[in-house]
């Protein structure tokens, strides 16, 4: 699954779900818009496990209700 929220008309955030060696992970990484206009994932990230997302997800609602 993933998502992508524009940031600007040369960057995204694209969040997207993932598995690597066994572990279903969550990733949110920033890209760019290259010269050659194609997409390329900067170092900009960051990427958890699935079951930390509760957690994450509470943090965020936290800091969004201030």
């Amino acid at each position: 699954m993933r998502f992508e929220l524009e940031r600007s008309p040369t960057e995204k955030l694209v969040i997207e779900s993932s598995e690597y060696k066994g572990h279903d992970l969550v990733s949110l990484r920033i890209y760019f818009l290259s010269n050659e206009e194609e997409w390329l994932p900067t170092k900009k990230g960051v990427t958890f496990r699935r079951e930390q997302l509760d957690e994450v997800l509470d943090a965020l609602n936290r800091i969004k209700t201030g």
